[in-house]
């Protein structure tokens, strides 16, 4: 067998032909004495030798054996482990799978010990002395013995170890959605994967940091939230943007970004699903609706100056009126602008009557000595006003006066409340008015319980389920606003067993201020008997809860049929700043829709929700209210979808001074504990209704309601109501 190291390009001297003689005599009888072994003891004792050096001559000319250093080996000689292969090859020898099990230990360390990385190592020396065959003795022992990968365990430790830092870049709409509401959604991410969190603003990214195998698991993480998100353009019927406040606000009830695109009214929205794209539909163009329709017109009511009973320098005679800080009872509507929320009132008199009108010498509305007036003081007459309009064929009309605070709003540049007025200091009622008329300041009936009210024992209730949708009004005149509207009913009832569960417990006097948290309540969870249960405030409970949940045979729901009406609406406030409350005027004319002839979409989601309320399925959806419908050639618009708890009462109202209950009247009053669906705000309102059937003495005693309705102020806790005004 020829051999490459026999090959040479020069004439060789004497003694290196000797020396290349020996050496081939030596590599010979090597190799037969390999082969005679057999490559399996040969591959186990295989060990690194030196190799022959031809001799040297020294100076002096004597032959030294010496070392050739490894720099000047001919990189395309062969190495020894070549050669040796070779050989196994040419004398058709090759190693098998039970050679190599000779070298398999019988046991490792722990993957997680120090000691399992070198013994992986020398084991991987043992199986292959060349780095171009470490791939195949890692399939070996990895693959052929189990043995678990290296490379794979410093990557696991690694990422159980080293700390990272990652910026994700994001828009601000999938920053909303990545936060959630009030932020609980980031931190809820940060909790689950163990990472800080942290903002950059420009440009806008999130900063996290974290262990490197909890920041892969955020990254596909935030990869699909991101692939998951929709959005939606939606043009406004109002073709007005919405106010930037209202946006925000939007965007927090909904759970879903939205932004102004342009000034043409339109929108775009943004959300994780499409339930809450489709809550946020229905607020935008609620907002859009309402803020286009402005709030109704302004009258204000100006009582008869009473006889004084002492005489008083002139110039304490004229009252004076400023702009209070009001405090509501409940929230505000969340469509009212952010900052300030004020009423006109009357100041006290320290040397005159007291701040609040005295009825027994003015008369009130159904005396009919005082003014209504306009913002520009024009007297005119609510009656005439109200029901002089001819009452159409075939419809039913509905006078009712409901009871809150004409609030007025006053923008906060850095959106919270304020305490300072837009008008400062103290004025006659003409100034007030007149800076009223030319100012922008938009003004808002807020309904609310009056004080008359707070003490009455509650009495036997209804449980409605109650949608409206109006269309934009379509003119506004100085004092009327009419408004098409539709008004969808179903009324709840459950088994007797039940229903007197529902009923509850008797509530003391702060529970019947509190009566919006006992409203009906339609929630995800479709706890059938849950809906038909009063919820009381859990700050006047006692022990555990006094409501346990029945059993779904013993609660049976019943829905009645849907109640449809379709008529005009207008509305007008009564500001009364001598008195605690005001009050704002409805006037409804309406008919009822049979059921054939009810707006397709509204039948449909009756239909819907009767099935949720009456389904014992767990999985059952609940229905949402259409947000847009057209009937008879009207496009209408939806303005609220409630849960009622409606009240029907009778209280007796006291007609003398001082809350003398020796002189009293009784009157019909309809009290309503209210939850909004769409915002989840609660209110209550309070109001009473004309009888069209008793000619002139029904409206007088109308008024007179209103009047002893608005003139029971709240007394001041720990004080006494009948201290003598000085």
């Amino acid at each position: 067998m020829s051999s490459p190291l026999l090959r040479t390009s020069r004439s060789l001297c004497s003694s290196c032909l000797r020396w290349r003689r020996h050496r081939t005599l030596l590599v010979t009888s090597s190799q037969t004495e390999t082969l005679s072994a057999g490559p399996s003891n040969a591959l186990a004792k295989t060990k690194p030798q030196k190799r022959a050096q031809a001799p040297r001559e020294t100076k002096a000319g004597q032959l030294v054996e010496s070392e050739t250093p490894l720099q000047s080996r001919n990189p395309l000689e062969p190495t020894r482990v070549d050669l040796y292969l070779a050989s196994i090859h040419a004398a058709g020898l090759e190693p098998t799978l039970d050679d190599i099990e000779r070298c398999r230990p019988k046991r490792h360390s722990t993957p997680e010990s120090s000691k399992f990385a070198e013994e992986y190592n020398d084991l991987l020396d043992t199986l292959c002395r060349s780095r171009r065959k470490v791939e195949y003795a890692e399939s070996i022992m990895e693959k052929q013995w189990n043995w678990p990968s290296l490379k794979e365990i410093e990557r696991r430790q690694r990422d159980k170890t080293e700390v990272v830092i990652k910026t994700f870049s994001v828009n601000p709409s999938q920053l909303f959605l990545i936060l959630g509401k009030d932020g609980a959604d980031l931190l809820q991410l940060s909790m689950r994967y163990n990472v800080h969190i942290s903002l950059a603003s420009n440009p806008l990214a999130l900063r996290v940091e974290g262990l490197r195998g909890t920041m892969k698991q955020l990254t596909e993480h935030l990869s699909e939230l991101k692939k998951g998100i929709i959005d939606e353009i939606v043009e406004l019927p109002s073709k007005q943007p919405i106010r930037q406040d209202l946006v925000q606000r939007i965007s927090r009830l909904a759970g879903a970004y939205v932004e102004n695109l342009g000034h043409k009214g339109k929108i775009r929205i943004c959300a994780k699903d499409t339930e809450k794209m489709d809550t946020a539909k229905r607020l935008a163009i609620r907002a859009s609706t309402e803020t286009q329709g402005s709030s109704s017109p302004l009258l204000c009511y100006m009582p008869t100056k009473a006889k004084l009973e002492h005489s008083v320098a002139p110039s304490f005679m004229p009252h004076t009126y400023s702009i209070y800080p009001f405090l509501s009872p409940r929230s505000l509507p969340w469509t009212m602008m952010k900052g300030g929320s004020f009423r006109v009132r009357r100041v006290a008199d320290w040397l005159g009557a007291a701040a609040t009108e005295d009825m027994t010498k003015t008369g009130g509305l159904a005396g009919g000595r005082g003014k209504v007036v306009t913002k520009t003081e024009e007297p005119t007459d609510l009656e005439a006003l109200l029901l002089s309009a001819p009452k159409t064929s075939g419809h039913e009309r509905l006078v009712s006066a409901s009871f809150g605070h004409i609030v007025l709003g006053s923008a906060s540049p850095t959106g919270h409340s304020v305490l300072s007025p837009p008008l400062k200091g103290n004025w006659t009622l003409s100034k007030i008015l007149k800076w009223l008329h030319t100012s922008s300041t938009p003004l808002t009936f807020v309904p609310s319980l009056p004080a008359t009210l707070f003490n009455s024992p509650p009495s036997t209730q209804k449980v409605i389920h109650r949608v409206l949708y109006r269309t934009l009004p379509e003119s506004q005149l100085e004092n009327s606003l009419h408004q098409q509207l539709i008004k969808l009913e179903l009324e709840f009832s459950t088994s007797d067993e039940a229903g007197s569960k529902a009923a509850g417990p008797e509530h003391g006097d702060s529970d019947r201020e509190l009566a919006g948290d006992l409203t009906l309540e339609l929630d995800a969870d479709h706890d059938t008997a849950y809906y038909l249960e009063p919820l009381q405030d859990s700050a006047t409970s006692e022990g555990p809860s006094q409501y346990a949940e029945p059993n779904a045979q013993e609660a049976v729901i019943n829905v009645s049929e849907v109640t449809c009406l379709e008529g005009v609406e207008s509305t007008l406030d009564i500001m009364m700043p001598d008195r605690p409350m005001d009050v704002q005027f409805t006037v409804f004319e309406h008919t009822d829709v049979c059921a054939g002839d009810q707006p397709p979409l509204l039948v449909d989601y009756a239909k819907q929700l009767r099935h949720f309320l009456t389904s014992q399925d767990p999985e059952a959806i609940q229905p949402q209210p259409p947000a847009t419908l057209n009937f008879r050639g009207r496009t209408y618009f939806l303005q609220t979808s409630l849960s009622v708890r409606k009240v029907i009462e009778t209280p007796q109202l006291s007609t003398g001074a001082g809350g003398n209950m020796k002189q009293s009247v009784s009157a019909r009053v309809i009290t309503e504990s209210v939850l909004d669906l769409e915002s989840n705000q609660k209110f209550t309102t309070c109001q009473v209704t004309l009888d069209n059937s008793a000619g002139r003495e029904a409206w007088t005693q109308f008024l007179a309601s209103c009047d002893l309705i608005t003139t029971v102020s709240i007394p001041a806790q720990g004080l006494e109501t009948d201290i003598p005004v000085p």
